[in-house]
């Protein structure tokens, strides 16, 4: 069945609104930590010992009630923490507006992000909140409309199921197993709605026009890519630590090689 243009725009469109959800309605508030002080001229060792048993690595320093700086615990020795505080970069303050995919891209830069609230620094995160669940749920989402895109893609540039060429016997059978399955259970669906990620992955890297309409430079890159898509997805379902494997700068390289293609597909 051919789509029309103004079906195509329509689907577009709903698949941005869904986008819009993870950029917009999902802040670096959802993750953030009070950010809990002490005065500059409190003994360096005695705040030490408070943050050990607290567990925190970092705290803000007030001096005549405003949070002028902070201390990090590994830092801190003998004196006052006047010797030891740090003055907060601009790269390490953002808005409590700051949307949480922008939030993560930031932290490619920085391991510890400050809240401003008004004129106020109130909070703090840093890269064990990037364990979170709404990080979970903001990774998992934008994996989850890159294969959405995909559907739509496959479904619009090929014909009577010709992407069948591009596959194994084996992942055919797979998805025409799958599609008997939901038959039965009187779903309306097409066997292109039975494609796992690896098969939307071998038809678009297969296919030279999507790979160049994609922006994927070649399939060996393009393979590479997906790779770690699905590792990073499979953490994601099975609740795995989302360093384990990788640095974290790595893993934020990955989302924004996502969100590229993500806008790619949006184009098409």
């Amino acid at each position: 069945m051919e789509v029309t243009a103004i079906q195509q725009r329509d689907n577009v469109s709903n698949y941005q609104s869904l986008r819009s959800l993870f950029e917009k309605n999902i802040t670096v508030n959802s993750i953030s930590e009070v950010l809990d002080t002490c005065n500059v001229s409190d003994q360096a060792q005695q705040i030490s010992d408070q943050m050990v048993l607290k567990d925190y690595d970092v705290i803000g320093i007030e001096e005549n009630g405003m949070v002028i700086g902070y201390v990090l615990r590994d830092d801190l020795g003998e004196g006052t923490c006047r010797e030891y505080f740090r003055s907060f970069s601009p790269s390490e303050l953002v808005s409590e507006s700051t949307p949480l995919l922008q939030t993560l891209f930031i932290f490619k830069n920085t391991e510890r992000l400050f809240i401003i609230e008004g004129n106020r620094i109130t909070k703090v995160v840093t890269l064990a909140d990037l364990q979170k669940p709404p990080i979970r749920m903001l990774l998992f989402g934008v994996i989850s409309l890159l294969e959405m895109h995909l559907y739509r893609i496959i479904n619009d540039y090929f014909h009577e199921d010709s992407w069948k060429k591009h596959l194994s016997d084996k992942r055919i059978q797979l998805a025409e197993e799958l599609f008997l399955q939901r038959k039965a259970r009187n779903e309306a669906i097409q066997l292109c709605d039975c494609l796992q990620l690896c098969d939307k992955r071998d038809i678009v890297l297969n296919e030279q026009p999507l790979r160049e309409l994609l922006g994927i430079e070649s399939k060996s890159k393009g393979k590479d890519f997906f790779k770690k898509l699905e590792i990073l997805r499979n953490n994601l379902a099975h609740s795995q630590d989302l360093n384990t494997q990788n640095s974290w700068n790595e893993m934020i390289t990955l989302i924004k090689q996502t969100e590229n293609v993500l806008e790619q597909c949006e184009k098409f």
